[in-house]
């Protein structure tokens, strides 16, 4: 089911002259996935260029709607969703807060998401780092074209009022639509941390075929950098192993020769561990995300109808 669904949802992302919507929205609606909305990762910048055609396939069918001060919904003039946070330094529970550059009054911010524990890393340099998802909409009413964003991250602690991590989207990100992951500044402790956005609104096919992409890249990233960070663990353990041997024979002691020897397995046995629970980790993190990204598109297309995808 998971497979024909992203077959479905791909191809129609790349155009509706390869499966009519009539067609595809039927096909959805009968295979009953369940879910709600989810969003993946991405490493690059991914951007999308100005559109005027509102009912295209290039663009969601219901944008966000706010009560204005006379009762009536309206559109905000810029939404932006926090995706996730990768990398931060351990907290329990954390928030993300966003303003216009200079207007503090237009601050919003998420409500408090907990986080879960993950090593990052093999050998030494292994550390414990906490991963959110948050995925939510926050709507600026007002939006003067030009003007950057400022995001900051907190721990949801009243007692603790140091930021977490925190950077700016500069406003030619913000025109371009930008969909991706930024380093934070305001680590505090040497620690890399990311938080993913995604400016605007983007149409569900597209979205769910670039969710795919990411939580593909991300899984690649993952492994790659899991088997480069073995292998210079254990070049490392190999060095110290051999000169340990060499020390050993030297004093012509053969307890010393075993000894190396055997704490040197020991190290890459670990290390060799390590790496297969990185490599386990963020392949089965991804092919779910993955999993749960088609099945909630499904869903959203055949519990609106295809209201959310086009009209036919």
């Amino acid at each position: 089911t998971h497979c024909f669904s992203l077959f479905l949802l791909v191809s129609c992302s790349l155009g509706c002259w390869i499966w009519p919507p009539c067609l595809l929205l039927t096909l959805c609606s009968a295979m009953g996935c369940g879910g709600s909305k989810s969003v993946g990762a991405v490493e690059t910048v991914s951007t999308r260029g100005d559109s005027n055609a509102s009912s295209t396939m290039l663009e969601r069918a219901v944008s966000p709607k706010t009560q204005s001060e006379n009762g009536e919904e309206a559109t905000p003039a810029l939404n932006i969703t926090v995706l996730s946070i990768e990398g931060l330094r351990c907290a329990d529970i954390v928030f993300v807060e966003a303003e216009i550059e200079g207007q503090p009054a237009s601050r919003v911010k998420t409500p408090t998401v907990p986080g879960r524990s993950r090593m990052h890393g093999i050998g030494a340099g292994a550390r414990e780092t906490l991963t959110a998802d948050l995925k939510f909409d926050l709507a600026f009413q007002e939006y003067t074209e030009g003007a950057a964003i400022n995001f900051t991250v907190r721990d949801s602690d009243p007692t603790n009022t140091e930021a977490l991590g925190s950077f700016t989207l500069p406003a030619v990100m913000v025109q371009s639509q930008y969909w991706g992951k930024i380093p934070m500044a305001d680590q505090g402790d040497g620690s890399e941390a990311w938080l993913e956005v995604r400016v605007g609104e983007w149409h569900i096919l597209v979205e769910t075929a670039q969710e795919i992409t990411n939580a593909i890249s991300d899984a690649v990233d993952g492994v790659q950098e899991a088997v480069a960070e073995a292998k210079i663990e254990i070049t490392g353990v190999a060095d110290e192993t051999a000169q340990g041997v060499k020390q050993g024979v030297l004093d012509r002691s053969k307890s010393e020769v075993e000894e190396a020897m055997s704490q040197g397995y020991a190290e890459a046995s670990d290390i060799t561990k390590q790496a297969a629970r990185e490599v386990k980790d963020s392949v089965v993190d991804n092919v779910g995300e993955i999993c749960q990204v088609v099945d909630d598109a499904v869903e959203e297309v055949h519990e609106t109808k295809g209201m959310v995808c086009c009209k036919c």
